[in-house]
């Protein structure tokens, strides 16, 4: 809202603070104060004012001099007389002489300084309303010749006035200019509308009370209807009252709100068709629309909820909190496509939802979102049991490994033992191949400990480059350079995904041979994006591309290529070697789209 700016004149420095201090608590006042006259007069030429105030008894110039030479070059600016003289003769003089209002100092404070600041704003809001009309006045016949609307003057039921642009959408509506100027204009609107419109009229010509803007009907002589839209105010014209009236065709326009609503009601009929609740709600988080599932699911009727509740009273009080927070950020371009909360139904019982959203774009802008409601009851339930069942089973294969290891330990201890008792070489040669059976099982038992945790973590979201920096340091010798051509690639996957770049390093190095550098890159195809990690050594051989992704290929003892490609799948991603023997081994990693994503990160050097 516009300030109004004050200048306030008084020899009381005092007076002066404290009127500026109460004007301007309101917020709604800019007070500008001067000790005397002479410097307003001065102050004056460089600055204009809404509104001024002044002290009658001043040295030099006193307020009704001050108020004099105001009025020779600012004629209608109010101006308030605020003096502790309450003579009779100096109210008379002041209003004589053009003031607008006179006041008298002391008394209550609150009360007087409010008096002021209601006599300031009246003035002033009565001021700028002269100072429109003023300027609508001299803009009118300028406006109402060039416009490129339909404006007409009414009086005495007739028309009075007519522009060009209302004469040639007339004469498109089939009613002849010499009719529309001769004729009531009544006799132009449809029966239907002719009384109503007629009653706005007289009412608006009598006491100004009746709707300005509203659509009508107007009717040829053939029976053809027109829809148009009127705005209409009371105006003078020769001394008498008259409307002036700015209209415009709507038909196609109505025509066309018609069709959209016809579309909308499908649409409606549609959504409560759907099985699942869908929820219409404005940016305000207010509800606009609920389907019948809606409806019967949480218990109320449509008349209860649409412009009276807000999303966030069909969820349970402590998650409204977030819930809110998350729809503002998607009012503001975050990209929210789902919520998982706990819904609250009208008898009070709570059941856990997943709302999938999507935003209602009018005109480039957000203007709502669509909300699917989904129960997940039974998922959570299943969801619940089953990680029950993987944590009893993760604790007995735990408990089975811990047991194996220690007798592995003891069965060791002996046959070291039995080894130093025996200089027998058939005992010994079978000692030895009991060894080696020990060592295989503690191989098996290592896969079996690793492959027990594919799949036991959340998904998250992970940046390639910097599971990469936290590999390489502690495995890649200088001489090895890395390329990393990645541009902040993310991946949706198990947490193990570090180990399954960590194993390809190793893989290059172990069996490699000469590897001196290592590139990891991407590629875009159709359904996703290719992660290519290749190497410059010696390759595999093409008798062994399939072998090596199948269970016990390899002779060390790391997770191998089987449970790397295990790994991946669990989020979906294929792995295949496609390198050239003798030129370096190439693995090609795809992930589907959804599953990756780029949020650039600041650049990682290799050491």
């Amino acid at each position: 809202m516009k300030k109004i700016s004050v200048l306030y004149v008084d020899d009381e420095p005092g007076l002066l603070e404290l009127t500026k201090v109460y004007l301007e608590q309101s917020d709604r006042f800019e007070v500008t104060v001067l000790p005397s006259a002479a410097l307003a007069l001065k102050h004056l030429k460089t600055r204009s004012y809404d509104a001024i105030i002044s002290d009658y008894q001043m040295p030099g110039i006193n307020g009704i001099e001050f108020l004099k030479q105001i009025r020779k070059t600012n004629d209608g600016i109010p101006f308030i007389l605020f003096t502790g003289r309450g003579r009779e003769e100096v109210v008379i003089e002041a209003l004589n002489h053009g003031a607008d209002s006179y006041l008298q100092k002391g008394g209550d404070p609150k009360a007087q300084f409010a008096e002021l600041e209601h006599r300031i704003r009246s003035h002033v809001q009565r001021k700028w309303a002269q100072d429109a009309l003023s300027e609508s006045e001299k803009k009118y016949r300028r406006v109402v010749e060039n416009a490129h609307e339909g404006i007409y003057i009414i009086q005495d039921e007739r028309i009075i006035f007519s522009n060009p642009h209302i004469i040639e959408r007339i004469t498109e509506c089939g009613i002849s200019e010499a009719d529309f100027l001769s004729k009531p204009f009544f006799t132009f609107i449809h029966p239907d509308d002719r009384q109503l419109m007629r009653d706005r009229y007289y009412r608006r010509i009598e006491n100004g009370e009746s709707f300005s803007r509203y659509p009508f009907r107007m009717v040829n002589s053939s029976g053809a209807v027109y829809w148009w839209d009127i705005y209409a105010v009371v105006i003078d014209w020769n001394g008498r009252p008259a409307t002036l009236n700015f209209a415009r065709n709507i038909t196609e326009q109505y025509s066309l709100e018609e069709r959209l609503s016809d579309s909308e009601c499908r649409y409606r009929e549609l959504l409560d068709l759907l099985p699942k609740t869908v929820i219409g709600m404005d940016t305000e988080f207010n509800l606009t629309f609920i389907n019948r599932s809606g409806e019967e699911k949480w218990g109320y009727a449509n008349g209860e909820i649409l412009g009276k509740l807000a999303i966030t009273d069909l969820i349970a009080e402590a998650d409204r909190g977030r819930i809110r927070n998350a729809l503002l950020k998607a009012t503001e371009g975050e990209r929210i496509t789902e919520l998982e909360t706990i819904a609250t139904l009208r008898n009070g019982r709570t059941f856990p939802v997943k709302l999938y959203l999507s935003p209602m774009i009018r005109k480039s802008n957000i203007a709502g979102f669509l909300a699917v409601c989904v129960d997940i009851s039974d998922f959570r339930d299943a969801r619940t049991m089953l990680a029950y069942t993987n944590n009893k089973l993760d604790l007995m294969g735990k408990i089975n490994c811990h047991d194996l290891h220690n007798q592995l330990t003891i069965l060791d201890g002996y046959l070291a033992l039995a080894e130093k008792k025996t200089k027998d070489q058939d005992v010994l040669r079978y000692l030895h191949r009991i060894g080696n059976a020990t060592k295989t099982i503690r191989i098996q038992m290592s896969f079996m400990e690793q492959y027990m945790k594919i799949g036991s973590s959340v998904p998250l979201w992970q940046n390639i480059e910097e599971l990469i920096s936290n590999i390489h340091p502690d495995l890649l010798s200088g001489t090895i350079r890395i390329d990393i051509d990645l541009g902040g690639l993310e991946i949706y996957g198990d947490l193990l995904l570090e180990k399954v770049l960590y194993n390809l390093f190793d893989n290059a190095i172990r069996h490699g041979g000469h590897v001196t550098a290592i590139r990891i890159s991407f590629d875009n195809t159709e359904t996703g994006i290719d992660l290519v990690f290749e190497d410059n050594g010696i390759g595999i051989p093409e008798s062994e591309k399939k072998k090596i992704f199948t269970c016990g290929y390899g002779k060390n003892t790391g997770l191998g290529l089987f449970v790397i490609e295990q790994i991946l799948s669990i989020s979906g991603i294929t792995i295949a070697e496609t390198g050239e023997p003798g030129k370096g081994a190439r693995f090609v990693m795809h992930i589907p789209a959804g599953s990756f994503r780029f949020v650039p990160i600041p650049s990682i050097k290799p050491g």
